[in-house]
């Protein structure tokens, strides 16, 4: 039986060589804000696919837009397996090669929340997707968040060798003493935010997949919790749109407020979307002006600021949140 790394890099490979998906190349730099080694990925070709009209009227127009949804009866030649839930499919669209996705069978909305049967496909593709290439599953939810489908699905790509991956790693690693369940912020983060470790040794020992699903709902779940805590005490009732991203080490949650924000830089002004990868440390921009716009700005986590939701003044207090309190 081939192993999961091999059959996804043989689907990919059939599905480049047919056109089925396409890839595009890309330029990347890195720029260091704060000891966060931020990726700064310009992917101009990103820029030239085809969009929905924004100024058109036709209401009949935007019926038939709502009713396209790529991953209720994807290209054959993107499926890549297909789980009791779920799908697993290549993104047509690659940076990055290998990159796939995890999509529910039936229609679920991109608003709601993960549940324990959708964290264990993420966290079991992630696992064996790339071997022992350092891999990243992220979530956009909600409208705020940098969704580009309505149809629920966690991406989920592989990183470099190069460094701690994803950069926000260095973060994590700062962490003092840090505890499995136990929920986190991050005192050189300056918006909102929360972050778990994973406890690896119970999910390795693991042998029930009822019991893993369980146990990845609570840590999700948790740090829901959690955010929502936060987001009481610093912020205004707002509608809900928040980041998710997950590695084989902790979980991060990031509410949103906005999903692009402007930058501006030698006269121009560009308007610069992110999703979860961004709060991860990885920035996608669509030309070489955007990325210029990028590496000029002094403070990259004062850029996010925009987008996510800054702290108030209110002294935060170290109550329970999750499974593990709530600690800087």
């Amino acid at each position: 039986m081939t192993d999961f790394s091999t059959l996804v890099q043989q689907k990919y490979d059939a599905a480049l060589a047919s056109k089925d998906l396409l890839f595009f190349e890309a330029e990347t730099v890195k720029k260091d804000t704060r000891g966060i080694n931020f990726e700064i990925t310009c992917v101009p070709s990103l820029g030239q696919k085809p969009k929905a009209k924004d100024n058109d009227d036709s209401k009949e127009g935007e019926k038939k837009e709502e009713k396209v949804d790529p991953f209720l009866s994807p290209n054959p030649n993107l499926l890549v397996e297909e789980k009791d839930q779920h799908l697993i499919l290549l993104n047509k669209f690659c940076v990055v090669p290998n990159h796939i996705l995890v999509v529910t069978k039936e229609f679920r909305k991109q608003t709601e929340p993960l549940f324990p049967t959708d964290l264990y496909e993420t966290w079991v593709a992630l696992t064996t997707a790339y071997g022992k290439t350092p891999a990243v599953a992220f979530y956009n939810c909600g409208p705020n968040s940098g969704a580009s489908q309505a149809h629920k699905h966690i991406q989920i790509m592989p990183l470099r060798h190069d460094g701690p991956q994803p950069p926000l790693l260095s973060a994590f690693e700062e962490i003092k003493d840090r505890k499995a369940g136990q929920i986190y912020t991050i005192d050189k983060i300056p918006f909102i935010h929360v972050i778990t470790p994973l406890d690896r040794p119970f999910i390795d020992s693991s042998t029930s997949k009822d019991e893993l699903e369980d146990y990845l709902g609570q840590m999700f779940f948790g740090l829901l919790d959690g955010m929502f805590h936060q987001m009481r005490q610093h912020t205004q009732p707002t509608k809900t749109s928040y980041n998710f991203v997950m590695t084989d080490q902790f979980m991060l949650l990031v509410p949103r407020s906005k999903e692009s924000a402007i930058l501006e830089h030698d006269g121009k002004a560009f308007e610069i979307s992110v999703n979860s990868l961004g709060f991860a440390g990885l920035l996608l921009c669509k030309s070489d002006d955007e990325k210029k716009a990028l590496e000029a700005h002094p403070d990259l986590l004062e850029f996010l600021v925009q987008l996510g939701m800054p702290w108030s003044n209110i002294v935060q207090p170290a109550e329970p949140a999750g499974e593990g309190g709530l600690a800087q």
